[in-house]
């Protein structure tokens, strides 16, 4: 499975960021081994429409599962479409927020 997450800087020990078309990165995890690797965004700075296209961006790349408490509706429709499940947390560390997801498998 491959989990998504948005988060304020490229460490896992960052925090999440609630904003995900306007996030500064995107953590991926490969949950077969555990292996991360961020992503900047590049639709934070975008002038429209950037949570539909990080919600592309996000598909493309393959992911499973986002985490990030406040996606947008039309980020949501996209990611549904795509058959992303979306796991609204408060904001916490990012390896924190997989690792909780990953016990509970909660929503």
């Amino acid at each position: 499975m491959k989990i998504c997450v948005t988060t304020k800087d490229n460490d896992p020990e960052a925090g999440t960021d609630p904003h995900f078309g306007r996030c500064l990165y995107f953590m991926f995890v490969n949950t077969d081994d555990m292996q991360y690797e961020f992503v900047k965004n590049p639709y934070s700075a975008a002038s429209q429409g950037a949570g539909v296209q990080a919600a592309q961006y996000v598909a493309d790349r393959g992911a499973d599962v986002l985490i990030c408490s406040n996606p947008g509706p039309n980020a949501v429709s996209v990611m549904g479409t795509a058959g992303i499940q979306i796991v609204k947390y408060p904001e916490m560390k990012a390896m924190e927020a997989v690792q909780k997801f990953l016990g509970t498998n909660e929503i």
